[in-house]
């Protein structure tokens, strides 16, 4: 399935409806006082870790993602428009500075050998990299109501090929791999699992935050079989999902 470029409709459906970041989490990942969140979207993790930190700057490429992001009024985060492409442009004003460099359910999008070597020059000695899967797409999900997803997408977009979004085992492995080339100590992963219940419209919302929507000619229709579908798999409304969190974490190496 070829993913939507996030604008539109699609920027508002994922920040209303995509899955946000729970404590034990934030607590993990231990922030410090600068922190860039690369690939941020509409700021679901930028803005929870603002709490945390003196300052978080969330970068990312759309424009309406970041208008989301916004909206949210928080004095300690900077928004900016980039790509990883860009990242080397940063140095001037973050070189050597930043604690942590978070980039979650977004390293996909990304050339990740040449952004691990460009964020060596942005960490202070002793800074991290957090890789952060926040569970698997639902439209990959091993449940009925994961098949009805899928079903109705290959009637309305014309395929049933799903990306993994970075959290398959075969990619988080590569990963890993390469942040130990860019030159990152200490490469390990922790799992920090756990179950959650989501609503009908939490589904479906989520499944059109990344869905090609632009393609459509009809959505009323569209989004009435699938959350038609939706029912049929699971009755009661009650959708139940098994999330699998994993941080990937790697530190620029001390001197000496």
């Amino acid at each position: 399935m070829v993913i939507q470029e996030f604008a539109g409709d699609g920027a508002r459906y994922y920040a209303r409806y995509r899955r946000g970041y729970r404590a034990d989490l934030l607590e993990a990942l231990r922030p410090g006082p600068r922190v860039l969140d690369l690939g941020c979207g509409t700021g679901q993790l930028t803005l929870s870790l603002a709490a945390r930190a003196t300052t978080v700057v969330g970068m990312d490429p759309s424009p309406d993602m970041l208008a989301e992001a916004r909206a949210t009024e928080t004095p300690n985060a900077v928004w900016v428009v980039g790509a990883d492409t860009d990242v080397p442009a940063l140095a001037p004003l973050l070189g050597g500075s930043l604690d942590l460099v978070t980039i979650a359910q977004a390293l996909h999008w990304m050339d990740a050998p040449r952004l691990f070597t460009a964020l060596t020059t942005l960490l202070r000695p002793g800074g991290r990299v957090a890789v952060i899967s926040n569970g698997v797409p639902v439209w990959t999900a091993d449940t009925a109501w994961g098949e009805a997803i899928r079903e109705v997408a290959a009637k309305w977009f014309g395929t049933r090929d799903f990306p993994t979004c970075g959290t398959s085992d075969e990619e988080r492995a590569r990963y890993g791999r390469q942040l130990r080339e860019a030159g990152f100590t200490g490469v390990h992963e922790r799992r920090l699992d756990h179950t959650d219940r989501l609503t009908l419209d939490e589904l479906a919302g989520s499944f059109h935050s990344a869905a090609p929507l632009e393609r459509l000619t009809d959505f009323p229709r569209y989004d009435r079989e699938l959350r038609e579908a939706l029912l049929a798999a699971q009755p009661d409304g009650v959708f139940t999902e098994e999330v699998s969190v994993r941080v990937l974490e790697g530190t620029r190496e001390l001197p000496g």
